[in-house]
Parts: C-alpha cells; structure tokens; sequence
C-alpha cells in the first residue's frame, strides 16, 4: 500500500471516530497540545505518525524520538496526536543488504493536510554497517533521520520577508526660529521621527522625502507673542506632499535665548503630521521632473 493510500486510510478512519466526539476533529485523538508544542513556533505544527518498517521498541519509540530530535531544530513537532492546522508526517523505511555487512537504509517521508492530501514528499538514502542499524536505538535513527524531515517540513513554510525599508528624511533645517531653535529644533525632530520608523539622512539625493520647517513670530496680546510654525514636506524632486501647521501665543521673549525641553514639545506635536504625509509617497521614488 502506497504511503497515500496508507494516509487516506487513516484519515477516513479518524473522521468517522470523530463523529462520535462532542467536537468534529479532522483526524482520531487530537490532542491539547502540550508545552513541547505550544512553546514552539507555527501552533498547527507537524504531528509525527508512526514509522512502517521498523520493529520492536524502535517502532514504539521512534515518532516520539523524531519529534524531540525535530524540536531541537526548532520545528514545531509532536508525536502521534495533532490538531486541526497540524501537517501530518507519514514514513516508511526498508532497507537493501548492499555486501560487506552494509546496508542501504531507504527512508521515504511524507507529508499529509488532515484530509489525506500529500502536501510534499521526500526520499532520503543513508548507508549503516548492519550491526548499527541492529543495535540503533530510536533516538540514534531520529537523529539521523531529522535533518531530512526538518527540511520537507521547513520547505512548505512560508519563508520570512525582509524588514520593510525604513523611509529617509533629510530634515532641511527650519528658518525664522529665534534663540537656539534653529539647531535643536531639527535635532529633536530627527530624534522623535527615529522612533516613529523612520531615519534621517545627511543625503538628499537619496531621501524618501525632504523636510523644511519655517518659523514666524509676531507681536500678539501685551506680554505675548504668536508664533506659527509649518513644516513642509517634499518629494526628493520637490514635488510637494502636503504641510504641517502649527500654532500658539506664548510670553513675549521666551524663545530668544535657550529653547530646552520646548523642542522636544515642538517636535513631538509635528511629528504624526510628518509621518502621515511621509507614508503617503511610495516606496519607489518618481522619476525627476
């Protein structure tokens, strides 16, 4: 019987015994999963079944011995019992007398959705001096066996993507701020947009997008000053993204000498403004006009 019909078998047989359960299950025992699995990532995991062509307590022993060699590799394996989104592991080994008191050891893998349906299969060949393959214990041929395994299994995960490249900003500095605002002003910008994913840049060229500040103060009610503030924000070839305003009366001179903590303040109401209008240029830069 071909490890297909083997598996098609066994599922038919494990959905008609769930029907005898309180809940439907798409294969027999399907276990709570344990520590082993829930620590592990992808929580379907692979569920390991028995191996066809081994004997004696490799037989018993064996699914338990891969899935713990398995788990060491990081694959998220349990013996026997799986759940609804587990893969199912099927294998069959057999082995050829090749002289020489060697042994040609023929493992065939196969892995299995909870319909029956072969997602992958493998065939792995390994050679053995018959007195090893005789005395091996299950955790001996698990070890050997799991690289295999590991492999079939990792090659239907899906493979990670790279980070998402952070968008540069070439801060242009601001013009019109009184006291020390000029320079601190744009240096806790670049700190606060930093943490909100995105990097500052000393090379225009290459900006995702350009930011200019502009800065007027203006006599306002006796002893106070209005003060307005925009923020400009370009596409490398000047193409203009949209504008962040800001807005306040505050006392008259006290922005002439040493900003302080105000810049922080400044930066950190600009900033979601900034960011909005950042993440609206794609990630590929237009053409020059």
């Amino acid at each position: 019987m071909s490890l297909s019909e083997r598996a098609g078998l066994l599922l038919v047989a494990a959905g008609l015994m769930a029907g005898c359960q309180p809940l439907p299950r798409p294969l027999a025992d399907l276990a709570v999963p344990g520590p082993e699995l829930l620590n592990l990532p992808g929580r379907g995991g692979l569920a390991v079944l028995e191996v066809e062509g081994l004997t004696g307590q490799r037989a018993s022993g064996f699914a338990q011995a891969l899935a713990e060699a398995l788990q060491s590799r990081e694959v998220p394996a349990i013996a026997g019992a799986g759940m609804r989104e587990s893969v199912f592991l099927i294998g069959r080994v057999s082995t050829r007398d090749i002289g020489g008191d060697g042994l040609e050891i023929d493992w065939e893998w196969e892995l299995v959705d909870d319909k029956g349906t072969t997602i992958d299969r493998r065939e792995e060949r390994d050679v053995m001096m018959r007195r090893d393959w005789e005395w091996a214990g299950a955790k001996a041929l698990a070890a050997r066996a799991a690289p295999a395994v590991a492999a079939l299994y990792e090659g239907q995960m899906p493979q990670p993507q790279p980070p998402e490249a952070k968008p540069l900003i070439f801060l242009a500095g601001i013009t019109g701020a009184p006291g020390d605002g000029g320079r601190t002003l744009p240096r806790a910008l670049a700190t606060v947009i930093e943490g909100r994913q995105m990097t500052p840049t000393t090379d225009r060229a290459a900006a995702t997008a350009i930011v200019t500040g502009s800065m007027s103060v203006k006599p306002a009610a006796r002893g106070k000053e209005q003060v307005e503030i925009s923020w400009r924000v370009t596409r490398a070839n000047g193409e203009e993204v949209g504008v962040v305003s800001q807005a306040n009366e505050i006392p008259a001179g006290s922005l002439k000498g040493p900003w302080g903590e105000v810049a922080g303040f400044v930066a950190l109401a600009a900033a979601d403004g900034i960011v909005d209008l950042v993440r609206r240029i794609p990630a590929t830069k237009p053409a020059s006009r």
